[in-house]
């Protein structure tokens, strides 16, 4: 019988000597069983460098399946993170981080949640062999894909307003902007293994920037 995608987190947790989880995982309930911590960088630490020093302490890039993570919205240089396994050390360059706490989340068909994502997706062409997306350029547009992507990863939306927003900085001398929703609501559960995969891989694009990351709660 094929693993489902909690099990494989469980059997890597365990092997990296982590302790299962006493509660939801002894009575079988689908979970998402991760480690959530929050790592502070100077204030003028942009996302790629964030996204390197991170990338290294995990031993992956994020939104392979390792970790995802986001900028705090109210203090420069901070961000939070939520990763499978926690982390050997802290990210090189860190002025401060906060040990990895273990969040277990109960994930059951029909349960509701209140949930935020910060989110970038439009329009997709292909130039020279690369994917380039155009992100939407209204907030009901975001409300439409994140409505009509329910089936594909397993949720249905049950209210929701998203807000345009952009992210600005400079990496290496080159001007950056993204331009992303700020999407929040609530949402039914309707296929945990399929929602499982993408609280643990992201939605969207620009990952490595600290987008994608959603965040559930009951």
């Amino acid at each position: 019988m094929k693993e489902s995608l909690q099990e494989r987190v469980r059997l890597a947790q365990i092997r990296s000597g982590v302790e299962p989880q006493v509660g939801f995982t002894q009575l079988n309930l689908p979970t998402l069983d991760v480690f959530e911590t929050a790592v502070s960088f100077a204030p003028d630490c942009n996302p790629l460098q964030a996204h390197e020093a991170l990338a290294t302490a995990f031993g992956q890039k994020a939104g392979t399946g390792r970790f995802l993570f986001r900028a705090d919205s109210a203090i420069a240089g901070r961000y939070w993170v939520r990763s499978v396994l926690p982390w050997k050390t802290p990210p090189e360059g860190a002025l401060s981080a906060l040990e990895p706490k273990r969040i277990v989340t109960q994930l059951a068909d029909g349960l509701m949640y209140h949930f935020s994502l910060d989110v970038c997706v439009g329009a997709v062409h292909l130039a020279d062999g690369r994917k380039h997306v155009r992100p939407y350029t209204s907030g009901a547009e975001f409300e439409a894909w994140f409505s009509a992507s329910g089936k594909e990863f397993g949720y249905q939306t049950i209210m929701q307003g998203a807000s345009l927003r952009a992210l600005r900085f400079v990496h290496q001398g080159t001007n950056y902007r993204i331009d992303y929703a700020a999407i929040e609501g609530a949402l039914e559960i309707r296929d945990t293994e399929l929602l499982t995969r993408r609280l643990l891989r992201g939605f969207g694009s620009h990952r490595r920037l600290g987008l994608g990351m959603l965040k559930l709660q009951s």
